[in-house]
């Protein structure tokens, strides 16, 4: 069973005030380095704004998330998007398929190894999610969904960062909150 409550996040997608209704500023701003054909895959991606920008660049995408009323809003407003429910971290895929991974504000650590296996050689991982800050009180967030300093460098050692940053000033439950930006190629001989 997973540690992930997929009626909290139904609960959270219901809601009007859960609704992202636009892409994130970090994929937008880094759109030019992604291929333009290919297969995207859009992990815990809610209700579909980046995936749908993926499939607009021209990538066949597929978005997969735990929350079925997620799946629901991102099948009504952009049906051409491949969806599917997954229990996160169970996903099965096959090796090597994926050109681009997204992973936006979502934690899972044995998620990484997946993320290796599954780009292709050459493929492009996003990642932008909350980091750790021992200078902010951060009681108000879950601590194993906290990224740590260094830690997505040390987990793609020998990738390519072409965006790295983890200084980002982010909004996480009306607080003002660190997070970390990852772009990064991985090497054509992985």
């Amino acid at each position: 069973m997973s540690r992930y409550k997929a009626q909290e996040w139904d609960d959270r997608y219901q809601s009007s005030g859960h609704n992202l209704a636009s892409p994130r500023e970090f994929l937008v701003e880094s759109l030019h380095h992604l291929p333009q054909h290919g297969w995207g895959l859009d992990v815990a991606m809610g209700e579909g704004h980046n995936a749908n920008l993926l499939a607009e660049r021209g990538l066949k995408v597929l978005g997969i998330d735990f929350s079925m009323v997620a799946l629901r809003k991102a099948h009504r407003i952009y049906p051409e998007l491949n969806l599917a429910l997954v229990n996160l971290p169970a996903v099965k895929l096959t090796p090597h398929l994926f050109d681009v991974i997204l992973n936006f504000w979502f934690l899972d650590r044995t998620m990484f190894p997946l993320y290796h296996q599954l780009l292709k050689p050459g493929g492009f991982l996003m990642i932008e999610t909350m980091r750790f800050d021992p200078d902010r009180d951060q009681s108000h967030l879950r601590y194993e969904y906290l990224i740590q300093s260094g830690e997505l460098l040390q987990s793609f050692s020998g990738w390519d960062f072409l965006v790295y940053d983890e200084n980002v000033q982010a909004t996480a439950k009306g607080k003002q909150q660190l997070a970390v930006r990852m772009l990064a190629h991985k090497p054509t001989d992985r």
